[in-house]
């Protein structure tokens, strides 16, 4: 498996934290439910990787801006996830960062673009 930057892997977890806390925002759902309405969203150009989305959950419980609760306590198969308010108010926030680095990736982009395919 491939190492990614440390750059790399925190914008993951940033696309990949506001696609948990948007989804949540609309309705409660387990792990797997997110991971097919990202693929869903994105027209499978993106598939979050489970070996990120399970500890992302868990960062994100620990903030207290997502409340996971077993479906059942004795299977104890799905976790549902539900936002919390303080979850629904970090949103603008994380979408003004998302933004702030797309803008930047976009201008680096645009100058290869213009450099090499001109």
């Amino acid at each position: 498996m491939a190492k990614h930057a440390p750059e790399y892997e925190s914008y993951m977890r940033l696309i990949l934290g506001l696609y948990i806390l948007k989804i949540l925002d609309s309705q409660p759902a387990h792990g797997n439910k997110m991971v097919t309405e990202i693929k869903r969203r994105t027209l499978d150009a993106y598939t979050p990787n489970t070996n990120a989305l399970y500890p992302l959950l868990r960062k994100l419980e620990e903030k207290g801006y997502i409340i996971g609760a077993w479906e059942s306590l004795v299977t104890r198969s799905k976790r549902i996830y539900t936002i919390t308010e303080i979850g629904r108010g970090r949103i603008p926030a994380i979408e003004a960062m998302l933004k702030e680095r797309l803008d930047r990736m976009e201008q680096k982009i645009a100058i290869l673009r213009a450099d090499l395919l001109s």
